[in-house]
């Protein structure tokens, strides 16, 4: 029996390898089984500079492994984030602290359209704000949000 699983090259949330910590809190198990669930399936990871610079300063004794372990399986990818110019209209019509939501996390987007469009994020905020401005920001692909958590593993083993 033969799988034609096909490799993604995701985006990783900080907030995730923040959470995949060592506890048995529901969400660090939770992000711990998406983290394994890339590095066992044929998944890659996009690591812009902006992204990597939030990993660093957010990643658990956990994630440091387990990002060496994909760094070892040539899994990681480094690129330069697709710059999206459209960021002053999307924030039309966004309240304040939704424009700094977007903003922040914009990195994600940019990281996502060099790679396959799947980002992997426990932050709701973004996705809810994403969806409230995608049109005017004129991203080259489609984005598509997976929640750990909400989501679980079985959303990364069908992309």
């Amino acid at each position: 029996m033969t799988t034609n699983k096909r490799s993604r090259l995701l985006v990783v949330d900080a907030c995730v390898a923040r959470s995949a910590g060592g506890t048995e809190h529901p969400q660090s198990s939770y992000c711990r089984d998406a983290l394994l669930a890339i590095l066992t399936i044929c998944h890659r990871v996009v690591m812009t500079e902006a992204v990597q610079n939030e990993w660093n300063r957010h990643m658990s004794r956990f994630t440091r492994k387990w990002f060496r372990s994909m760094v070892a399986k040539k899994k990681v990818h480094r690129f330069e984030g697709i710059q999206l110019s459209h960021v002053d209209e999307a924030c039309e019509g966004l309240s304040a602290a939704e424009q700094d939501g977007l903003r922040k996390d914009l990195c994600l987007v940019e990281a996502a359209c060099a790679g396959d469009g799947i980002v992997v994020t426990r932050d709701d905020a973004i996705q809810r704000i994403w969806h409230k401005c995608q049109d005017r920001l004129r991203v080259p692909k489609p984005i598509q949000w997976i929640n750990p958590v909400t989501d679980g593993v079985q959303a990364l083993e069908r992309l």
